[in-house]
């Protein structure tokens, strides 16, 4: 196998900082393997990270800077470039459709390339929403002339090239947040690519025939739940919903009288998603306050409320897959991933009610080593799906359909440094509450309608 390019991913959370470093191994020119190199994971202080949009640039920094720091370490590398992930309630979907007069062309010349990657570069200048910038471009079908529903229309003849496009777009005031927290962790830090977080998760989660056959990768992350449907090869759909891990641990907080610390032990220690296996005898001891004995709490009762907030997630994810018009084309069912994806038969009960095939998803494709057995979980998914994003396309039928994260205006100003005469040199490349109600009797007010 030939050595590829190195590629470091950071993945943003509202809970840590997930640094991965990876260099690409390939067989001719087919991108296979990733060897993972170097990683690192820093807990985020409580708010630094809200709802996956930066609020405490220091905060963030700092831990970014920890972990690039450890990272480093583990691999001997220098990092000074990375792609960085971004996502939350700060991202808006929607749909879009364009079309050019190509002036070159004339009867008999066929679409190239060039014209494709016009028609989507159009798009990223394009405002879609005001006070968002996009940053994705993911085309769906292409129209030339009267043909419809043309999947490559490089090849083709025709003098109108359209498309619908999905848009994937973020707040800028967030993306300025996030890309001055990495000013914040080193100056000379640069960012080559931001990524819809995930979007990046697929790409490390998901295989080759499950995007062809038909899959949806359901993201269950700390504050939002992340909806995104694969079919030949296609991203056909993306949602995103207000409710996630965060939910779950809450409702423990509140249906055991704890702390939302002590709550989110319990429910990595002792959760699960089906509760009827349960014997009713089974207690566990929840530390809640310091001095205070511990509290005794039934693990059916622990898994009764998890249960709950799962099936509500489960039913949106499968009305959203009914919503988009797939459901009977997603051969490969469900992929889980995320935080809240480690819960004990959590794809039984997503099985359970959406009727449809369910694995959890962990990372593909990596070299068997000591390093890559440390990053196969869903911990570092995302950060390992940033590096396969510098190695291979998102939409291999487009040069890039993501805008390179220079194109965003930071709010930074630099000051421009002396100009020097010096001999030329060569320059090193880089690139997720009414059936809880009856369970515990009350409901938390603070979280707010969903």
């Amino acid at each position: 196998m030939a050595h590829d390019k190195i590629v470091v991913g950071v993945d943003i959370g509202s809970t840590k900082i997930a640094v991965v470093a990876a260099q690409g191994t390939s067989s001719g020119s087919r991108q296979s393997n990733i060897e993972i190199l170097g990683f690192s994971e820093v807990p985020v202080p409580a708010g630094a990270v809200v709802n996956g949009s930066v609020e405490n640039i220091k905060q963030v920094g700092s831990a970014i800077r920890e972990a690039l720091s450890e990272a480093s370490l583990r691999s001997d590398l220098d990092i000074g470039v990375v792609n960085v992930s971004f996502g939350g309630t700060q991202v808006k979907i929607s749909s879009h459709s364009d079309g050019v007069i190509r002036p070159s062309a004339s009867s008999g010349e066929e679409v190239t390339q060039r014209d494709v990657d016009q028609l989507v570069d159009d798009m990223y200048r394009a405002k879609i929403e005001p006070n968002y910038d996009v940053l994705h471009v993911l085309p769906m079908e292409f129209v030339v002339d009267n043909s419809v529903g043309v999947r490559e229309p490089v090849g083709r003849t025709g003098i109108k090239l359209g498309g619908n496009f999905l848009i994937v777009s973020a707040n800028n005031q967030s993306i300025q947040r996030t890309k001055k927290s990495l000013a914040d962790a080193d100056q000379n830090l640069k960012c080559d690519k931001m990524v819809f977080g995930p979007l990046a998760t697929s790409l490390a989660v998901l295989t080759d025939n499950e995007i062809k056959a038909g899959i949806a990768l359901v993201d269950i992350g700390d504050h939002t739940t992340d909806l995104i449907i694969y079919q030949d090869r296609i991203i056909r759909h993306i949602a995103t919903f207000p409710i996630g891990g965060r939910h779950i641990t809450s409702d423990l907080a509140i249906g055991c009288g704890i702390q939302l610390e002590n709550a989110e032990q319990l429910k990595k220690e002792y959760g699960a998603a089906v509760s009827a296996d349960i014997p009713l005898n089974i207690e566990v001891l929840v530390n809640f306050l310091a001095g205070r004995p511990p509290k005794q709490v039934l693990k059916k009762n622990v898994a009764l409320i998890i249960e709950e907030r799962l099936k509500e997630i489960a039913a949106m994810v499968y009305a959203e897959i009914i919503k988009s018009g797939y459901l009977d084309k997603l051969i490969g069912g469900i992929v889980l991933t995320g935080g809240s994806a480690n819960i004990d038969e959590i794809e039984v009960l997503f099985e359970k009610v959406t009727d449809m095939s369910v694995r959890v998803g962990y990372p593909e494709n990596l070299e068997r080593t000591a390093k890559a057995d440390a990053v196969s979980n869903s911990t570092f998914s995302t950060a390992i799906g940033l590096a396969w994003a510098g190695l291979k396309p998102i939409d291999p039928r487009v040069k890039s359909v993501c805008k390179p994260a220079t194109a965003f205006n930071t709010g930074i100003v630099q000051k421009e440094k002396p100009k020097e005469v010096k001999e030329p040199v060569k320059k090193s490349g880089g690139s997720f509450w009414d059936n809880i109600n009856s369970l515990i009797g009350k409901k938390d007010d603070s979280l707010g309608d969903y």
